[in-house]
């Protein structure tokens, strides 16, 4: 079994079951948690400090890393637009519009063989890796660069960005209907790997959880963020089915599909002019992607900080243009390092620790509705506590197993993946060591007044 039928139909469920109960639980605790710092802010409640500072550490480490890969994959893109931009690694294979294509659906196929990072080849006599981790830095100086000036112009040009990213996928729709070609949905893939789709899967179709971190800079959220989630939820599902479903039938070597085909499917049906513009959108999405991502990861990291879940300095804003210029300078180093890396390895720590962020956030829905039953909730999910465990309890098993299939990937991200987590629990010590100094100096001042009575 496999091939375009099965793996759309993976796609919508995916959505309905996993996308849905996210989009509606951000909703309801964005509502009755209107403050930047979002599922921080949900776990803390629910779970305590020590919790809070896992979830707060494993969402903004994913965050970070995804945020990676956008420079790379522009730079990836440009290379099909522009002659003799040096490509040494496979780190950049790939393209974010087309990472849901249907090879991935329905074969689910990583590439076995080592990938190169330009980490490794630095140090060669020829000058190209260099050349290329430049070009690499300066997109991502320029990706920063709107972030720094305006949190506000950042939200309307995403806007404005999404149409002209989605236009050229429905003049390929258009143009694939006189080639449609039914049969093609009949043919089946030569491999299918489950775990691989629910990977990549997860990796595209997850993150509704996001804009929680910056709830305190939306007006009226209660009413808001429920309708632009949902209208969200919907609007991604259809962007994916539409061009995904058009390439299959006007295309019959679908089975051949790599990131980035749909260019070529674009150039099949439409001439060189529509798979130009495809590139075009593909390129230019990345950088919505990004600064999208740097929004949320800023945001995320002042509000920990304004909680007293992160060093207090990253709350700084810059006293003019208000945005929290020093959480992401801090990114901005980190980023700079990563963009070397291969995408693979870095989608798979991505994803365990935005699954397992993801399942802390489930749990702790269910578990605020037991303990805080009278809390506000402007919005609420119409159902009661057994209803929301209900809800929730298959995207966590789905959550799970993301993490599981994904630190199993190679030995690497094994490693990787488990330094993470350690030094996670790292972070905690110092919010631990403070307590209990607080307990202490607490407990001095009580001691006399076991002599003299209660009081």
């Amino acid at each position: 079994y496999g091939g375009p039928g099965f793996g759309l139909c993976a796609l919508v469920g995916f959505a309905a079951l996993f996308s849905l109960p996210q989009a509606l639980v951000t909703a309801e605790l964005s509502s009755a948690f209107p403050d930047n710092g979002g599922y921080s802010l949900w776990v803390q409640a629910a779970f305590g400090d020590f919790w809070a500072v896992q979830e707060s550490y494993w969402s903004w480490f994913s965050g970070v890393v995804d945020s990676a890969l956008y420079p790379v994959l522009l730079y990836t893109s440009a290379t099909h637009l522009i002659g003799g931009l040096p490509l040494n690694s496979g780190a950049a294979e790939g393209n974010a519009t087309a990472a849901l294509s249907l090879a991935s659906l329905g074969k689910g196929d990583f590439p076995d063989e080592a990938r190169a990072t330009l980490w490794s080849c630095l140090g060669d006599e020829d000058k190209s890796c260099g050349a290329e981790y430049l070009y690499r830095l300066l997109l991502l100086l320029a990706f920063t660069a709107p972030n720094c000036l305006s949190s506000a112009l950042v939200g309307r040009g995403l806007v404005g960005l999404g149409l002209f990213v989605m236009s050229p996928y429905l003049a390929l729709v258009v143009a694939a209907l006189p080639r449609a070609r039914p049969a093609n949905f009949r043919l089946r893939p030569t491999k299918f790997k489950p775990a691989a789709m629910v990977s990549v899967a997860y990796w595209s179709l997850s993150g509704f959880d996001s804009v929680s971190t910056f709830a305190g800079e939306v007006e009226a959220p209660h009413r808001t963020l429920p309708r632009a989630l949902l209208c969200g939820c919907l609007l991604m599902v259809v962007c994916y089915v539409l061009p995904l479903t058009a390439g299959v039938l006007a295309d019959e070597e679908w089975a051949h599909w790599k990131d980035g085909s749909l260019t070529h499917v674009a150039q099949l049906v439409g001439g060189r002019w529509l798979g130009g513009w495809v590139l075009a959108s593909s390129a230019l999405s990345n950088w919505g992607l990004f600064s999208s991502e740097l929004l949320e990861d800023s945001f995320q990291l002042l509000g920990m900080a304004e909680a007293g879940l992160a060093p207090r300095f990253f709350a700084v804003r810059h006293p003019r243009l208000g945005t929290p210029l020093l959480a992401i300078l801090f990114q901005l180093v980190i980023l700079s390092a990563l963009i070397g890396f291969d995408f693979e390895s870095i989608m798979c720590i991505d994803n365990f620790f935005s699954a397992a962020a993801a399942t802390l956030e489930f749990a702790a829905a269910v578990q605020l509705r037991r303990r805080r039953p009278a809390m506000s909730r402007p919005f609420r999910i119409p159902c009661g506590t057994a209803g929301v465990a209900a809800l929730v309890a298959l995207p966590i098993v789905i959550a799970l197993f993301v993490c599981v299939s994904t630190a199993m990937e190679t030995r690497a991200t094994l490693t990787i993946i488990v330094v993470g987590l350690a030094f996670g629990l790292l972070l905690y010590l110092p919010l631990w060591l403070r307590s209990g100094a607080a307990e202490a100096e607490g407990a001095e001042p009580a001691a006399p007044s076991e002599e003299g009575g209660e009081q």
